[in-house]
């Protein structure tokens, strides 16, 4: 258990956005390239393991003082610092290699996603507004590592929506490390005093607003019309808008939006959205593949 905390294994559900590029080509059930991304997933995210806890060996001194964090593997000394190095440069090597044998431009993308998480580690998580912002372009790298794997060109559309789907999420969380500090004066990093819970809601609008309005341009556009040829996706449009209602309720109301992971894990509403948002997609797009197949 200290282990799979360690390596935050719950948080390897985020590399599943490298799927994405698969998903919308029309072509996730050819197994070869179902195999192939999910092996990729898998070596990403022990690469993404190696960079969790290089953070936590860095944040270290503010974990052990954080109510939740002190009882991370690291901050609560269950593993030394030397250990850790250890099982992180071997996990990094495991999954820099399976990737390397899959796709070389991957392998490339995945090290770009290493060095600029390594640098916000060290300063990068430190500066206002950058702080968030790599971590939306470490999402941005997920769908293009989902792409060269499959050999799929990416649509404007998906790096604008996955963007800005990860700005609003990454805003959020940081909104309740702000609000805990304004409120309890706790302090889990630098950065939460150079802003205010004012500024995030600001934010927070702004990019919820152009998720949705996103959303709705790429579900009616002309692009998606030819590919899918499908009345469903409308439907879609519903899910997405209840959903980011659903999480501003939680951000705005209840003030606990600073764990995405647990709120997908736990959060009934916003898990009944994505299933069905999901499995609205999936017919939209393999409808044909399938009555083909019952044929």
């Amino acid at each position: 258990m200290t282990f799979l905390r360690l390596i935050r294994i719950d948080n390897w559900v985020k590399n599943f956005f490298i799927f994405l590029p698969l998903f919308f080509s029309s072509e996730i059930l050819i197994p070869e390239k179902f195999l192939n991304t999910l092996l990729v997933v898998f070596g990403f995210s022990l690469v993404t393991s190696f960079v969790y806890i290089i953070n936590d060996i860095f944040d270290v001194e503010f974990d052990r003082i954080h109510p939740n964090k002190k009882e991370r593997p690291i901050a609560s000394g269950k593993v030394s610092i030397k250990s850790a190095i250890l099982i992180g440069v071997v996990l990094v090597t495991i999954g820099l290699s399976i990737i390397y044998f899959i796709s070389f431009e991957a392998f490339t993308l995945t090290l770009m996603y290493l060095i600029l998480n390594i640098l916000y580690s060290i300063k990068l998580k430190h500066i206002p507004i950058v702080d968030f912002v790599i971590i939306s372009i470490g999402f941005v790298i997920r769908i293009m590592i989902g792409g060269e794997v499959n050999e799929v060109p990416l649509s404007q559309w998906i790096i604008v929506m996955v963007l800005l789907l990860s700005i609003f999420i990454a805003v959020s969380k940081r909104r309740d490390d702000v609000y805990q500090y304004e409120n309890y004066d706790k302090v889990n990093r630098k950065v939460v005093k150079k802003y205010t819970v004012h500024f995030m809601d600001k934010i927070i609008n702004i990019v919820s607003s152009a998720l949705i309005v996103s959303y709705l341009l790429f579900i009616t556009s002309e692009e998606v019309a030819l590919r899918y040829d499908s009345n469903y996706l409308l439907i879609t449009f519903m899910l997405v808008l209840i959903g980011v209602f659903r999480y501003n309720q939680i951000t705005y109301v209840y003030n606990k939006s600073g764990s995405p992971i647990k709120l997908l894990f736990s959060d009934r509403f916003l898990q009944v959205c994505l299933i069905l948002w999901f499995g609205v997609f999936f017919l939209a797009i393999y409808q044909k593949q399938l009555s083909t197949w019952v044929g």
